[in-house]
Order: structure tokens, then C-alpha cells, then sequence
């Protein structure tokens, strides 16, 4: 079941997959296609991500949300395993939610046993 479930690629990884598809080519800043509805619309479609509404979060302010996030997709890979593919969608939605920092932060304490909270529930 888990071969049939398609997640999306986050912004980051598309931008990556434009990046190799055409190379450093840009649009330049004197270039038309800025004010071009048609191909800003296709650009918009092709290469950002959004992380859907949860409602368990209505509030503005995402850092509780940013957090249950990093901790769903580690409790994913801890209890399915590692080559689990629906865990991408929480870390593509911690990603999206949560500055870099302090997910380097939080690698760091899960790397030493620190972290506040339990993977394996």
C-alpha cells in the first residue's frame, strides 16, 4: 500500500529538479516573462509546495505545529522503518514550517539522546 501513496516533493526539491533541468538560467531582471501572467502561473504550479491546513493548529504562530511535525516524522521512521515513504510528507511539512536552525538544533540533541521527546510511541 505504502508504493501506491505519492507525496509531493517540497519546494526545495523542485526548485533543486529546475535547477538541474535547466541550469543557472535564471530569469534575467531586464527579461519580459516578469510581468508574463501565463508563465508566472506555470512557475507557480510547477515548482511550490504548501503544507496543507491542519486543524489541529488554527493559530497563526506555527512553532508547536513546526515541532509535532519533526517529532511525527521521526516516530514514522522509528515505527515503519526507514524506507517508509509517507514519512516524507511530515518531514516535508517540518521543512516547510521550521527555521533551519533550530532543526540543526534538534538533530543534534536527537544525535546525543537529548531530545524531549519519545520516538518509539
Amino acid at each position: 500500500m505504502s508504493g501506491k501513496i505519492e507525496v509531493p516533493l517540497t519546494t526545495a526539491e523542485r526548485l533543486e529538479q529546475y535547477k538541474e533541468k535547466f541550469g543557472d538560467a535564471l530569469r534575467h531582471p531586464d527579461s519580459p516573462d516578469w510581468f508574463n501572467r501565463e508563465y508566472n502561473e506555470k512557475l507557480k504550479k510547477e515548482l511550490l509546495w504548501a503544507a496543507p491546513y491542519d486543524a489541529r493548529f488554527p493559530q497563526v504562530r506555527k512553532q508547536r505545529q513546526c515541532f509535532a511535525y519533526y517529532v511525527d516524522f521521526h516516530r514514522c521512521k522509528e515505527l515503519m522503518g526507514e524506507d517508509y515513504k509517507p514519512c516524507k510528507f511530515f518531514q516535508n511539512v517540518y521543512k516547510d514550517f521550521c527555521p533551519g536552525f533550530w532543526v540543526e538544533k534538534w538533530d543534534e540533541l536527537v544525535g546525543e539522546g537529548r531530545f524531549p521527546a519519545k520516538f518509539d510511541r
